[in-house]
């Protein structure tokens, strides 16, 4: 026998009933939902900001920097709709860590309780910091399990081919951005979108989903890699290539975010503001050729507590461990972060 069933996964009502989100909680997520939804359709001029660790990792690092989101979300609510990353899945097949719906850090696998414990902190999060959530649909099948307490959620790079993950995402409603693949092609990153904004039929479990379509699905620009070679697109021609893409191929509420993180700063956090004030500079040199730049909705910076990252070792140690620095990519600080949205927020004044 080349594997064995080790637990039945718990089923959607099995695991919301463990950790219920009650009426005024779920009302609060709804809320957030169509905050989002508002700004991508044009109702509502605010810009999206999405700021994350890298990964979602402990709980009490996970709380303190909700609070920090939270105070942020205060202060630029005007024009600022701030959204926490809460990624509890990593894209590992062949070594690392798989996130905390995997185990926790260095431990033993146990999806069972890892399915558990990753909705258990959510909920915190939520009713404790009242912050939106977004996470990464790695695994479609799962979303069922979840889909209450998310008010975005993502298709990364090297799923966004994915017919599965693309059907799933059209009958979601929540929300749905789609990051151009890693080979940095952008007729897939519209594919996926038109897909997702197509009706389908498709299986979870032992269910049959007929959907309608989910019209706020997008795009987000992180760079690639062309033969080994890494490419941005934050550049001027790519911004004027996306912009003119997304209308030629009539897309539903065509819009863009751009990642300052990723193959677009080559994994070097400490160029996230560099990217943003070009991103910036760009669209400004657009607008002169009557160029739409509206369809950019704003960013996406990757940041933690505590500047940089850490190699976790082979074998577990607690006292070497900073729970407050990210455990995966390089991420900047909160004072860093701080800085950044404040500098953000002032351009947008501009």
């Amino acid at each position: 026998m080349l594997s064995k069933v080790v637990w039945k996964v718990l089923t959607s009502t099995e695991i919301k009933e463990a950790y219920p989100l009650n009426d005024f909680w779920s009302s609060v997520v709804k809320k957030s939902k169509e905050e989002i939804k508002k700004i991508l359709s044009w109702v509502s001029d605010k810009k999206i900001l999405i700021l994350w660790p890298c990964s979602a990792d402990f709980e009490d690092s996970l709380s303190e920097y909700a609070e920090f989101i939270s105070d942020l979300r205060k202060q630029y609510s005007d024009k600022i709709e701030i959204i926490m990353r809460y990624y509890t899945w990593k894209p590992r097949t062949v070594w690392g860590w798989k996130g905390i719906s995997n185990s926790e850090p260095w431990h033993t696998p146990d999806i069972w309780k890892g399915l558990i414990r990753s909705r258990e902190i959510a909920i915190n999060l939520i009713e404790n910091y009242w912050v939106p959530l977004a996470d990464e649909m790695l695994h479609p099948q799962l979303t069922n399990k979840f889909n209450d307490i998310y008010s975005y959620l993502a298709i990364w790079a090297r799923s966004t081919e994915n017919q599965y993950h693309r059907e799933v995402a059209s009958w979601l409603d929540i929300p749905v951005w789609f990051k151009n693949s890693t080979s940095w092609d952008l007729d897939v990153m519209t594919n996926s979108i038109k897909a997702g904004q197509t009706p389908s039929t498709y299986v979870i479990s032992n269910a049959i989903y007929d959907t309608l379509w989910n019209e706020i699905s997008h795009w987000i620009l992180r760079g690639g890699r062309i033969s080994w070679v890494n490419k941005s697109n934050y550049d001027i021609d790519s911004l004027k290539t996306t912009i003119e893409l997304l209308l030629k191929k009539w897309i539903k509420n065509p819009w863009f975010i751009v990642d300052t993180n990723h193959e677009n700063s080559n994994k070097k956090h400490d160029k996230q503001q560099t990217i943003m004030e070009s991103v910036f500079d760009n669209l400004d040199e657009l607008s002169k050729d009557w160029i739409d730049i509206d369809l950019f909705k704003w960013f996406m910076v990757e940041s933690y507590l505590v500047e940089w990252n850490q190699s976790y070792p082979s074998d577990w140690d607690e006292s070497k461990i900073i729970k407050w620095c990210s455990l995966t990519d390089p991420c900047l600080s909160k004072e860093q972060t701080e800085k950044f949205v404040r500098e953000m927020y002032n351009r947008l004044n501009k």
